[in-house]
């Protein structure tokens, strides 16, 4: 990505308490979802943690980034509303990453094509849009001082339930003579629409080559997720109350930042890592070719009329496999990398997706109560991907043969 530098200086990294291991509550065996209680006929391309969210009345908003639609669904009666349109005016998005919660039935929608938030009305229809970028005292609190994002704007994984948003810092660090570098640590940020105001929450460990710098001046190249992706890093999420749950990657324990601000560290949970054998490379890198189809790819240039920004998901028609890393680790991290895999459910439970073996069926959660501790696991079968929770439900998509997603109710 070609952009100009304007970023949050990265250096520190917080250390929360001290943790005594502990064991994975004992289970006979990993719950099970009960079978669906309603699916969406219609397919999407691209259905993902952080692209549903649940109404009060059981309807949900779903983004699909691939098809660059949002949508209103209703999973008792089959229908559907359209939400908006693409392109960059008023009421319109370029591509709607993610959904987030605001206060009531309000929606924000992420579109980082347009460096904007779209809302949405409790009745489905756009509002207006918003744009997060501005000088903040966290941008200062750290070393140095700058915007919260290189370009301007947050870039949110999550919302607490005043409507305030939650993202990363920038992953650009400075050297002693000002030069870009990648960061071995990024900034939980909070940004309060109301106030404007910006407060670093806690950073995260970040690993090695995570983010790729090269170029200088007003000319610089980042290229975001170079490491290896099972390269151990910190992952965190966001309850409704504003509750911070963060899973440290060293020794698997959940560090807590209280809804009051208030730090505690919870005991780490003692597992058995999975080695790499050429078995769970070989699975591995089958993994890593399969989830090219959800990434996106977004270029941003500066030029005397401003940025400009270009976004595409997966990899151009007819490209070649990926070629095969050299720098797997001896052993998997306990969890798998990535925002998606640690997720804030609204009773207060954390979800955690595990490592496994290849010969694994499914996919393995511990489920973390308020305490800290695993109070159980679920296994959610083949075929079915964890996509988000309501009321008393959680949702999946289940694939059919042309890789098409239909979006499944369970209640559990």
């Amino acid at each position: 990505m070609h952009m100009p530098m304007s970023v949050l200086r990265v250096v520190h990294a917080v250390v929360l308490g001290v943790v005594v291991a502990t064991p994975l509550a004992a289970q006979s065996a990993p719950r099970p979802l009960p079978a669906p209680n309603a699916t969406f006929a219609e397919p999407f391309s691209s259905v993902a943690i952080g692209t549903v969210r649940e109404l009060r009345d059981g309807r949900l908003i779903v983004a699909d980034a691939r098809d660059k639609v949002v949508q209103r669904v209703d999973l008792r009666t089959g229908e559907s509303v359209g939400i908006g349109r693409e392109g960059s005016g008023p009421a319109e998005f370029g591509m709607p990453l993610r959904v987030l919660a605001a206060p009531g039935d309000t929606t924000l929608v992420f579109d980082p094509l347009n460096s904007r938030y779209l809302v949405i009305g409790p009745d489905a229809k756009p509002i207006n849009t918003f744009r997060t970028e501005s000088e903040t005292p966290a941008a200062r609190s750290g070393p140095g001082s700058g915007r919260i994002m290189i370009g301007g704007g947050l870039s949110a994984r999550a919302s607490d339930a005043r409507g305030r948003l939650y993202g990363e810092g920038s992953s650009v660090s400075f050297d002693a003579e000002g030069r870009p570098k990648s960061a071995d640590s990024v900034a939980i940020v909070r940004y309060d629409r109301g106030t404007r105001r910006l407060d670093t929450l806690a950073y995260v460990k970040l690993p090695p080559q995570a983010t790729q710098v090269s170029g200088g001046g007003n000319n610089v190249r980042v290229m975001i997720g170079g490491s290896n992706p099972l390269a151990p890093r910190d992952e965190w999420t966001v309850f409704p109350d504003g509750r911070v749950a963060i899973v440290r990657a060293t020794d698997y324990h959940v560090d807590w930042i209280m809804a009051d601000g208030t730090k505690r560290s919870t005991a780490a949970v003692r597992y058995t890592p999975v080695r790499m054998s050429a078995a769970e490379i070989r699975n591995e890198e089958g993994v890593r070719n399969a989830a090219r189809a959800n990434q996106m790819s977004m270029t941003m240039t500066q030029d005397n009329d401003g940025p400009r920004r270009t976004a595409t998901m997966g990899p151009p028609a007819g490209a070649p496999p990926l070629e095969p890393l050299t720098d797997w680790p001896e052993v998997k991290p306990p969890f798998r990398p990535g925002f998606q895999s640690v997720i804030a459910r609204p009773n207060g439970e954390l979800w955690v997706r595990r490592t496994e073996g290849a010969s694994a069926k499914g996919t393995l959660y511990d489920v973390f109560n308020a305490a800290g501790t695993v109070a159980y696991q679920v296994r959610i079968q083949d075929g079915w991907t964890l996509v988000g929770f309501g009321n008393g439900t959680v949702y999946t998509t289940r694939k059919d043969a042309d890789d098409l997603l239909y979006l499944q109710r369970h209640s559990f």
